[in-house]
C-alpha cells in the first residue's frame, strides 16, 4: 500500500477533530455559539481574546477558525502565500489572536533564562492551536495559503521546545508556501528549520541523549530543493552520520539486529559525513571519516 501524502494524513487528523469538537459543541446547551461577525470593539475583542491565549480554546472558538480559515484560503490565489486581507472577520480574528501573541512574546523577553523561557512557550503554545490546525487543514484543501505570522513563530517555539514531530509539520507548509519569518529572525526559513534541527540533534549526542535519526532525515528532505549557507546544511549531514554512528553501536549490541544492520549504518554515517565535508571542510568530521573509512573497509573483505 503506498505511503499517504502530509496532506492527506493532516486532513484525516484534523478534520475528524474538528468534526467531533463541533458536534460537542452542537450538543452541549451551554456551548457558546458559533459566530464569524467580527466585534463590534477592538478592544473588547482583545479582553476576550487574551484569556484563551493562556490555555486551551473553547470548541465554538476552534470551530470558528476553521470556518474563517477557510473563507480566507478561498481567497487567496493558488500558489506561494498571498498577503493577508486588511478587512473582514477573518482579518479581525487573526488581528486579535495576533496582540494575544504579541503579549505572551512581551512576557518572554522579560525572562532572561533561556531554559525559562524554553518552559514559557511550552506554557503559552497550545493557546495557538486552534488557528495552526485550521490553517494547515485550509491549506491542505484549498492549495492555497496567506501570509501568517502566528504559524511562522509557532514553528519555531515548536523546534524551541523540541517538539520536532509538530515543528516539521509547520515547516512544511512554512516552506511550500514560502512563509515570511516574523522581523526579528534574520535567518531566513531554511536556515533556521536545518540549523535548529541539526544542533539539537548534535547536542543530544554529545550528551548521549536519544534523537530521532527521522526527524534529522525528514528536515534534509524539506529543505534538500532550498537555498542556504553551505555550513548550516554540512550541520544536518554530520547529525545524520552521528545518529547513524549511534545505530550501528545499538546493532552491534543486539543480538537480534538484522544482519548486516551495523554494517549498513556504518556505510551510511560514512556517506553522510563525506557529504558534510564536501560541504564544509571545516565541519568537524574528518576523524569520524578516517575511523569509519577503515571499519567500512574491513567489513568488506
Amino acid at each position: 500500500m503506498a505511503k499517504r501524502s502530509f496532506a492527506a494524513l493532516h486532513r484525516q487528523r484534523v478534520a475528524a477533530q474538528l468534526a467531533a469538537e463541533a458536534s460537542q459543541a452542537d450538543a452541549s446547551p451551554s456551548a457558546e455559539p458559533v459566530s464569524v461577525s467580527p466585534p463590534t470593539n477592538f478592544t473588547a475583542g482583545l479582553a476576550i481574546a487574551m484569556p484563551a491565549a493562556k490555555g486551551k480554546p473553547s470548541l465554538a472558538a476552534v470551530h470558528r477558525q476553521a470556518v474563517l480559515a477557510a473563507q480566507a484560503a478561498n481567497k487567496a490565489p493558488v500558489g506561494l502565500a498571498a498577503a493577508r486581507p486588511a478587512d473582514g472577520p477573518a482579518a479581525t480574528e487573526y488581528e486579535l489572536l495576533l496582540a494575544a501573541l504579541g503579549t505572551d512574546i512581551a512576557s518572554l523577553r522579560a525572562i532572561q533564562s533561556v531554559e525559562a523561557k524554553i518552559a514559557k512557550k511550552a506554557e503559552l503554545i497550545d493557546a495557538y492551536d486552534a488557528h495552526v490546525d485550521a490553517t494547515l487543514l485550509a491549506a491542505t484543501e484549498t492549495g492555497q495559503a496567506l501570509q501568517d505570522e502566528i504559524v511562522a513563530t509557532m514553528m519555531i517555539w515548536r523546534l524551541d521546545i523540541g517538539d520536532f514531530a509538530r515543528g516539521l509539520d509547520l515547516a512544511e507548509h512554512v516552506l511550500h508556501f514560502d512563509l515570511a519569518l516574523p522581523q526579528n529572525i534574520v535567518r531566513q526559513a531554511p536556515t533556521l528549520i536545518a540549523e535548529e534541527v541539526a544542533e539539537a540533534a548534535l547536542k543530544a549526542c554529545q550528551i548521549d541523549q536519544s534523537f530521532d535519526l527521522d526527524v534529522v532525515n525528514r528536515t534534509i528532505d524539506l529543505t534538500s530543493e532550498k537555498d542556504m549557507p553551505d555550513q548550516v546544511r554540512a550541520k544536518l549531514y554530520k547529525a545524520r552520520g552521528k545518529l547513524l554512528l549511534r545505530e550501528a553501536e545499538a546493532a552491534k549490541d543486539n543480538a537480534t539486529a538484522p544482519a548486516g544492520a551495523e554494517q549498513h549504518a556504518m556505510a551510511s554515517a560514512l556517506a553522510a559525513f563525506q557529504r558534510a565535508l564536501g560541504l564544509h571542510e571545516n565541519c568537524g568530521v574528518k576523524k569520524d571519516i578516517e575511523r569509519l573509512t577503515a571499519k567500512v573497509q574491513t567489513a568488506k573483505d
